[in-house]
């Protein structure tokens, strides 16, 4: 009964909601199941537990405590009665103490097949208090202010009772779940329609009362009552199987106050009632009209068509009327003609008036002015509407739930479902708020309440507190929102990131954010959800920086290279406008203070050059006509404006310039660096109302000497160039225009000849022929001298203009360029200053850059301020709070915040050293506490939290920490080796527990004094006895139960020391995951003891003389080497680390190991907890053990096996590095590959999917030394001991045989064969079947007689027999040339290779080896005194205290091997 009791309340809904903590099974009674039944149904469990809590007790401390303890009746007082109880007691525990072992094993079982991680140990004999540690439990408590600036804040629902949501219709944590609603309203007002959409969107049903209740119409009112509730339960108990229950909405019920009086009778009243109303009621008239359109429409015709029957009849009477009066005025004759024609026209317009008028009456209008006919008909539907606002008066008055009133008039269905699910869900959701003068007074109450607790904070110097006053400014901040101090608005609606100031600010979830105006403010706080994150943080925009400078700053230059740093577009702003109008202008717009008053006469010099050569003036007048009918448009002339004298631009054209980098790809996810951008106020003036924000504006600044230094070389080159070039072109006009008058003079000349008729004279003048006399000779030339006089008059020489006087020289021109520059400087640098201010009072991030520097310099600077912005740009919104440790224990203790996953690690070094076991953080008050979001951060190191606070999701994405295992170690090894300090080091930098035997039983006999162990411990200890180290052990295991070692491990200090406590060690599964041996030689030992001994204020007296070090090192000696020995067969775990090294690269080398046994464990456990093969390297496994769990091919490799049809045996190697688990059975593989290959895919070779099986027993080949071949006698070798693999790989020819080596011998179907060499012998093991059955030729080459090496003569015999280790041997002793104490030299020399050959004969034993190479080490070190005591003799006498440390004791061991038995004893 009380196990079914038990089960039923662990399948119950409310365990499986909260859990449960199970400390009734497995029972000790076996009446109803056995104890290893229980456990196979504690197994079988629905929910298994997580944790296991193993309380231990010694049987006769529970004993105790069950039997010698009584209660008082009535005080409740406790007697202790264990005289008279205990040995009856103890009794009847024996006489069940065999099935009790059995039990405890079965337990033992299924706790060890627990995960490591959850399976808590703790003794009983510890008072309830200190069994609910800190480490098990954390108490959360206080209801008051947890701490100043941390106040409680509102939860997600709000008002409401999350327990009355519970056992109500809302399920806890989202109001759309299970939730009754009612619609109600007019006929026609969409009710039905809403209810539909309602339920479809929320998952629930539609009840519409009136299908319900047609059934039922004609029964009495408690029936119909009844039948309300049954539906309504059905509904709601439909699906119960469900996660989540289903909620209702009710169509148009409760219409009227008695139906809500019976809802309410019955308790299924709805949470919620929606009311729809139409004020002027013209929107339900005119549904209702549409609805019943064809009844209106002839109920309305008929109306018209009555009215316009009366209408006709009222005119023919009035007709009838004005012809009688017509009739008696007239003239009898008139009346004696007309009475026949008056009658019929009469009759014919009266037929047409009244055919006109019924096709008046017949036609409706289309579209009535209010949407319906006013008439009777209408008037049935107002009285609805009359009577349905009465009714809702009368329940409104009455009602207890909440309602709400919509006005559907001019709304969609859809609307009106945004608004209600808006109105149920306002009272789950948060709402935003204005910043109100609470708050402020809140803030500036927690700064003051912050300062005083860091202040009252105690253990803190002047100067933690001068640090901490720093964290008490940074924790009082506010919280800022998801967007830090950007405006949201501007975010989600322009892609824009704007800072802002707690100006215009607003709350939302205790978060502050801040506004770039009160439109934006309002914005946000009518619906905040919209620019908040929803699931995951916002992602912050690419990078956009404004690069600012002077000319000659080099912002084209750094622009450039920054971008290409960064990954970023360059973009230069004058450079876009340049492309703009290049087109037409065809060269670059310069500004209007770099262009030369030399260049205006170029064109004019160019026109004259091509007039003096000729050319047509009507080409150039041609040139001149395309060159004009080159016109800009009004931007282009206003972007050459811009260009030339920085005249604005419009809007529209930095519309089209810039504004696509902020909206448009690939510049939106890249982002860009915007050169030159804004020049002036009005660029930036633009830029705050087209909201065109930068991250950040990089400014150069630089002197204007270092602008005319990096300007004025290229001004002066182009100055030269131009120069140049203007020299070259008037020489060219020179030479035209004097070539031009040479060819005029000429024809000149000629005319003129021709005029004077001396053409003749002409031809004799220049060819000097038929000259006659003297007289026509000087006729002659009066003639042509007049011609040259005329012509000097009609052509005058040209005036050579002395171009290099008008000319600048290289001086004046740099001074003048100088001055130009520094005057553009100046306008330039006016210019900027106005732009930053400008920018600055907009809270823009401005960066100053020194550009005077070198280019190196000034791009490292630009690199560490800028790439930061990059590198952290995912952390952007993000911030953190540092807060003092005294805070960080009032958050936790009150879960206000809690521990993040990391714990108490360092994120910052987990990130940069991914190792397995961290140090510890403690105490945590030395540590650097950090808030982020709702968790708590510890770092080791200020640096640290501050490089985290730069971008905390870099380092939170990484994977987070697996739950440590305890580390468990022991540090062995003789006095003086270190081994104490090596465990301290751990202990303290690690948190481990430090455990040597005398301080655990120490601990026993201090802490647990009451208990037996305590007991029998003092009763050996009161009679001069040492303790067994069977009590020794069981203290051991009483302090490895304490919290410290089951979560952060231990270090055994020098244990264990002898066999047997390891044995014990290990039959209580005490196993360290490895044991280090600290190696150290007599010699080092004793002089560490000498210098200890040498040192002052010791604590107390110890034993610390030579005799005791000595006689201590040789019991170490002794016992260590059957210690090894186990550990080394048992588990393979033991480390041998050489003593004579420093501290710190032992500890090195123990962190290594360490890391990696605990690398292979974590690897153990994941793997087999996601049921993969895991290798088993470093899990301390017994032989015995993987004996039991071997698999089926037992310690042959499986991969080999099932690829390639190879036997490969493993077990020659005792290491499991190899080794895999797989399914509860172990594996071996012959390489890491293949182990690889196995723990990929374990499915691919075993059984059923690997394709072999491994032989019977008897047909596996088994390898044979020498010793047990002859063993096997009269049994001879197979194949005449030929080598069969060898014969086979040989294609069996007779050059194959080849004389196998008994050495390599292997046994297989009970045959004996020999192999060449240990590859042939490991072949045939791989493949027996290939080689064993195989037949000799009749033909075999002969046996080779073997010749006894005692028939050789005595030289012979030496150098076949000893002379290489003879050789060796010699080599030794003439590279040490010894010399022992009292002997000669020959003597020594003979006896070191003596002990020289018997220590390295591989013919002897290990056992034999080993005592002579002990024997040559001690001989050696005796032969080394000789050379020491002369050296350190030299000279005069000094006192003992000068003398070196071990100087006495090794003199007295020198003249100790002067006396007759230490000489004969070394012969």
């Amino acid at each position: 009964m009380v196990l079914q009791l038990i089960l039923a309340k662990l399948n119950s809904p409310n365990v499986e909601h909260y859990g449960y903590v199970l400390s009734c099974l497995p029972c000790m009674s076996e009446e109803c199941l056995k104890i290893h039944e229980q456990i196979e149904l504690i197994k079988n469990l629905k929910l298994t537990p997580d944790f296991i809590i193993n309380i231990k007790c010694a049987d006769k401390d529970l004993i105790q405590r069950l039997s010698g303890l009584k209660q008082h009746t009535e005080t409740g007082q406790l007697y202790n009665r264990d005289q008279w109880m205990r040995e009856d007691v103890f009794n009847r525990k024996k006489e069940n103490e065999d099935e009790e072992v059995e039990d405890d094993e079965e337990e033992q079982d299924y706790m060890s097949d627990h995960n490591p991680l959850y399976l808590l140990e703790l003794d009983g004999n510890n008072t309830p208090e200190e069994l609910h540690s800190e480490d098990l439990l954390r108490i959360m408590s206080s209801s008051r202010v947890v701490a100043p600036s941390f106040r409680w804040r509102r939860s997600l629902w709000g008002r409401t009772c999350p327990v009355a949501l519970k056992e109500g219709m809302v399920i806890p944590g989202k109001p759309e779940l299970s939730v009754g609603v009612s619609i109600i309203g007019p006929p026609q007002a969409g009710k039905s329609t809403l209810c539909k959409l309602l339920a479809q969107n929320y998952s629930a049903l539609v009840l519409d009362m009136d299908e319900l209740m047609q059934p039922v119409l004609a029964k009495v009112e408690q029936e119909r009552l009844d039948k309300i509730k049954e539906e309504t339960t059905q509904m709601e108990e439909a699906d119960t199987d469900a996660d989540l229950r289903t909620g209702w909405v009710l169509d148009n019920f409760p219409k009227n106050l008695f139906q809500m009086d019976a809802l309410q009778q019955a308790g299924i009243l709805p949470d919620i009632l929606f009311c729809l109303q139409d004020s002027d009621g013209h929107q339900v008239l005119s549904r209702l009209y549409e609805k019943n359109k064809e009844s209106v429409d002839i109920a309305v015709s008929k109306r018209s068509q009555d009215k316009h029957s009366e209408k006709e009849k009222e005119a023919l009477n009035h007709n009838v009327h004005e012809s009688e009066v017509e009739t008696k005025t007239a003239d009898l004759d008139t009346v004696a003609e007309e009475p026949e024609e008056y009658p019929e026209q009469f009759e014919i317009d009266s037929t047409a008036h009244s055919d006109r008028i019924k096709k008046e009456a017949l036609v409706l209008p289309d579209n009535w002015g209010m949407g319906y006919p006013d008439g009777p008909k209408m008037n049935d539907y107002k009285l609805q509407l009359q009577q349905f606002e009465s009714e809702w008066e009368k329940m409104r008055s009455a009602l207890t739930i909440s309602h709400s009133v919509l006005e559907i008039s001019g709304k969609s269905p859809e609307d009106l479902l945004k608004e209600m699910i808006r109105i149920m869900e306002k009272p789950f959701k948060y709402a935003s708020c204005e910043v109100s003068t609470m708050d402020l007074d809140e803030e500036a109450e927690d700064i003051e309440a912050l300062a005083e607790l860091e202040i009252a904070e105690e253990g803190n110097s002047n100067s933690d507190t001068a640090e901490e006053e720093e964290e008490v400014n940074t924790t009082a901040m506010r919280l800022l929102g998801d967007t830090h101090h950007f405006c949201p608005v501007t975010l989600k609606n322009h892609n824009v990131l704007w800072p802002c100031t707690d100006e215009i600010a607003a709350k939302y979830r205790e978060k502050t954010y801040y506004f770039s105006s009160k439109e934006a403010k309002e914005s946000f706080i009518q619906n905040p959800e919209q620019f908040v994150a929803q699931t995951e943080p916002l992602k912050p925009l690419a990078l956009r920086i404004f690069l600012l400078g002077t000319r000659g700053s080099g912002k084209t230059t750094q622009g450039e290279w920054l971008a290409q740093q960064l990954g970023l577009f360059h973009i230069q702003f004058r450079e876009q406008l340049q492309m703009l109008i290049m087109a037409k202008t065809n060269k670059r717009v310069l500004y209007a203070d770099e262009v030369e008053s030399s260049e205006e006469p170029a064109e004019d010099l160019e026109a004259l050059i091509k007039e003096a050569r000729g050319e047509d003036k009507e080409e150039t007048g041609d040139t001149s006509v395309n060159r004009e009918e080159v016109v800009l448009t009004d931007e282009e002339k206003a972007i050459k404006a811009y260009l030339s004298y920085g005249d604005p631009l419009t809007p529209h054209i930095l519309d089209m310039v810039i504004a696509p980098y902020w909206k448009q790809e690939p510049y939106m996810s890249t982002g860009f660096i915007l050169e030159g951008f804004p020049h002036s106020p009005d660029e930036v003036q633009y830029m705050l109302q087209q909201k065109l924000f930068p991250d950040i504006v990089v400014t150069m600044m630089v002197d204007v000497m270092d602008v005319q230094k990096r300007l004025l070389p290229t001004y002066l080159e182009k100055l030269r160039k131009r120069g140049n070039y203007r020299k070259a072109q008037l020489k060219l006009l020179r030479d035209l225009r004097k070539k031009n008058q040479e060819e005029n003079i000429s024809k000149r000349r000629a005319e003129l000849m021709d005029e004077k008729g001396t053409k003749s004279l002409k031809t004799k003048f220049r060819y000097n022929e038929n000259e006659e006399d003297n007289e026509e000779a000087e006729d002659e030339d009066n003639i042509e001298d007049e011609i040259e006089a005329m012509l000097e008059e009609e052509f005058p020489q040209e005036e050579e203009n002395d171009d290099a006087e008008s000319e600048e020289n290289e001086a004046a021109a740099t001074e003048r360029l100088e001055t130009e520059i520094e005057e553009r400087f100046v306008t330039d640098e006016n210019n900027l200053v106005t732009v930053t201010e400008l920018l600055s009072e907009q809270n823009i991030p401005k960066v100053s850059i020194n550009a005077s520097r070198k280019l190196r310099i000034v791009r490292h600077q630009l690199l560490h301020k800028i790439q930061p912005l990059l590198t952290n740009r995912e952390s952007l919104f993000q911030k953190c709070q540092p807060i003092s440790y005294t805070l960080v224990l009032k958050l936790l203790l009150s879960s206000y915040k809690h521990h993040s996953a990391f714990g108490c690690w360092d994120p910052i070094k987990l990130y940069k050293e991914r190792d397995l076991i961290q140090p510890l953080q403690w105490p945590l008050n030395t540590t650097h506490p950090l808030l982020f979001h709702q968790y708590i951060y510890f770092f080791a190191s200020k640096e640290n939290r501050n490089t985290f606070m730069l971008n905390p999701l870099k380092y939170l994405r990484q994977p987070k920490p697996n739950p440590s295992l305890p580390v468990k170690m022991a540090v062995v090894g003789p006095a003086k080796s270190g081994k104490t300090t090596v465990a301290q080091m751990f202990a303290q930098k690690y948190g481990l527990a430090r455990l040597s035997i005398g301080g655990v039983m120490r601990m026993v006999l201090n802490t647990q004094e009451h208990t037996d162990l305590a007991v029998q411990m003092k009763k050996h200890l009161s009679q001069g006895l040492v303790v067994p180290d069977e009590l020794a052990i069981q203290c051991l295991e009483v302090a490895l139960m304490s919290t410290v070692c089951s979560t952060r491990g231990y270090v055994l200090d020098g244990f264990p020391m002898t066999l047997k406590q390891a044995q014990l060690m290990g039959s209580r599964s005490i196993i360290p995951m490895i044991v280090v041996e600290l190696e150290l030689d007599t010699v080092e030992v004793l002089k560490r003891g000498l210098v200890d001994k040498m040192k002052p204020k010791k604590p107390h007296l110890m034993h610390d003389s030579s005799e005791i070090l000595h006689i201590r090192n040789s019991c170490y000696k002794q016992e260590v080497e059957h210690v090894r020995q186990y550990f080394q067969q048992q588990h393979n775990n033991w480390i041998l680390l050489n003593g004579l090294k420093s501290k710190w690269c032992i500890w090195d080398s123990i962190l290594k190991e360490v890391s990696i046994s605990m690398k292979y464990i974590h690897s153990y456990l994941e793997r087999t907890r996601r049921g993969q093969a895991a290798c088993i390297n470093r899990l301390c496994i017994t032989p015995k053990e993987l004996q039991c769990r071997l698999g089926e091919f037992g310690l042959y490799c499986p991969v080999c096996l099932a690829l390639h049809y190879h036997l490969v045996d493993c077990s020659e190697t005792a290491s499991l590095a190899l080794a895999a688990e797989y399914r509860a059975h172990y594996y071996k593989m012959c390489g890491s590959d293949h182990l690889e290959k196995f723990l990929a895919t374990p499915d691919q070779f075993v059984h059923p999917g690997c394709p072999h099986t491994l032989p019977e027993s008897h047909l596996l080949p088994k390898k044979l030394t020498e010793i047990q071949v002859k063993n096997r006698f009269p049994q001879q070798v197979e194949m005449k001991g030929f080598c069969p693999v060898t014969y086979l790989d040989g294609k069996q020819r007779y050059e194959a045989l080849v004389r196998g080596n008994v050495e390599y011998a292997v046994e297989y179907r009970e045959k004996i064969y020999i192999f060449e060499t240990k590859q042939k012998q490991d072949k045939f093991l791989r493949l027996p079947e290939t080689y064993w059955d195989q037949k000799l030729p009749s033909k075999v080459p002969p046996l080779c007689e073997a010749v006894p090496l005692t028939s050789l003569p005595t030289l012979g015999y030496l150098e076949q027999g000893v002379a290489v280790a003879v050789i060796k041997a010699m080599t030794a002793v003439g590279c040490l040339k010894p010399k022992y104490p009292f002997l000669s030299i020959q003597r020594s020399a003979l006896l070191y290779v003596a002990y020289y050959l018997k220590a390295f004969n591989h013919r002897s034993t290990d056992y034999v080896r080993r005592k002579y190479k002990k024997q040559l080490a001690m001989f050696e070190e005796n032969c080394e005194l000789i050379p020491y005591l002369s050296s350190s003799m030299r000279g005069n006498y000094r006192p003992p205290s000068e003398r070196p440390f071990d100087f006495e004791f090794k003199l007295i061991r020198f003249l100790a091997l002067g006396d007759p038995p230490g000489a004969s004893g070394v012969m």
